[in-house]
């Protein structure tokens, strides 16, 4: 491919840009939104209860999905 190109007369130099790979694209918007929420563990927990409807062992599979891992940014193991 040519390194210069014509427009109107003007020699214009071409440049190329490299795609970000999926993987670090996505990483890096888990960790803004990450960035963005700050919050506690706590109040984790009380969300999780919240949509479980006050139910332990839903409010853990909430808790522990690969959903809120991608959400927070951060896995949460629940060790009882």
């Amino acid at each position: 491919m040519a390194k210069r190109t014509t427009r109107k007369s003007v020699t214009v130099r071409r440049q190329g840009r490299r795609v970000m790979p999926a993987l670090r694209r996505t990483a890096q918007r888990a960790r803004v939104a990450a960035e963005r929420a700050q919050l506690t563990v706590g109040e984790v927990i009380a969300a999780a209860f919240d949509t479980a409807g006050g139910e332990l062992g839903e409010a853990l599979e909430v808790m522990t999905s690969p959903q809120m891992a991608r959400a927070l940014g951060r896995r949460i193991i629940v060790v009882g």
